[in-house]
C-alpha cells in the first residue's frame, strides 16, 4: 500500500495487470531467483512442488467438453426435427396463429444455439483442449472437497534451504498427481541436478531429477 501511494486496486485490476504483464512479471521472478542463487540463498539441491486450487469467477455450467457438445447437438437436432414436424402439421390452417409464430421463433433460437455449440466444438478440436468455459476461456474444471467448479491450479516451487519460492505459475490444468505434473515448466536452475518432492511426498513426482539451465 505504501509503495502504491495509498491506492487500493480491486481484484479485477490486479488480475488484468497480471494478465497483460505476465512475461515481465515472470522475468522479475527469474531475476530475483538468479540473485538469490548468487547470494547462496537458494541451493537448488532439494525443491518442493505444491499446488493450490483457486476458484474462477465463472460457472461450471459454462464449461464445455467435446462430449457435452455432442450431447447438446443431438438434443438440439432432435428438437429441431420435432418443431419442423409440428410446423408442417399446422401450416395449412394456422398460418397466422400464435402457436405457429412461437414454434418458428423457437426454431430460430435452436438454430442459433446449434451454431454456437458447433463453434465451441470446433475450437476444442482445433486447439486440442479438453474443455472450454464460455465465461472465462482460461479456466478449467477443478475437482476438490467441495465438488467440481471452474478454476485454476496455482503451482509453487520452493527451495529447501530457506523456503524461498523459486517459481510460481497459474495454469489451466487440473493437476492432481505425478501423471499430470511436469516440473520442468516450473524450475529454472543453473547448477547441479535437483531432487524434487511433490506435495512434500518424496518419490512421487514424475520427474525425479532434472538438470535445468537458467542462463
Amino acid at each position: 500500500m505504501w509503495l502504491m501511494g495509498g491506492l487500493k486496486p480491486d481484484h479485477k485490476t490486479i488480475a488484468e495487470f497480471r494478465r497483460r504483464n505476465k512475461a515481465v512479471l515472470k522475468n522479475v521472478l527469474k531475476t530475483c531467483a538468479r540473485l538469490c542463487i548468487r547470494l547462496g540463498l537458494i541451493a537448488g539441491n532439494t525443491l518442493f512442488v505444491d499446488g493450490s486450487k483457486v476458484r474462477a469467477n465463472a460457472s461450471i455450467k459454462n464449461t464445455w467438453t467435446k462430449e457435452k457438445c455432442k450431447r447438446a447437438l443431438e438434443k438440439i437436432d432432435t428438437r429441431i426435427e420435432a418443431i419442423l414436424s409440428e410446423c408442417d402439421a399446422v401450416d395449412e390452417y394456422e398460418e397466422s396463429q400464435d402457436s405457429l409464430v412461437k414454434m418458428r421463433k423457437e426454431l430460430n433460437n435452436k438454430k442459433v444455439l446449434k451454431a454456437k455449440v458447433e463453434t465451441i466444438l470446433q475450437e476444442l478440436k482445433e486447439e486440442n483442449k479438453k474443455s472450454i468455459n464460455t465465461t472465462d476461456s482460461e479456466c478449467t474444471r477443478i475437482s476438490g472437497l467441495q465438488g467440481s467448479h471452474a478454476g485454476y491450479s496455482l503451482q509453487n516451487v520452493v527451495d529447501e534451504k530457506h523456503g524461498l519460492i523459486v517459481n510460481s505459475d497459474v495454469v489451466s490444468e487440473n493437476i492432481e498427481d505425478e501423471k499430470t505434473c511436469d516440473t520442468s515448466n516450473y524450475c529454472f536452475f543453473h547448477g547441479p541436478t535437483s531432487q524434487f518432492h511433490w506435495d512434500n511426498r518424496p518419490g512421487t513426482c514424475k520427474t525425479q531429477q532434472l538438470l535445468v539451465t537458467l542462463f
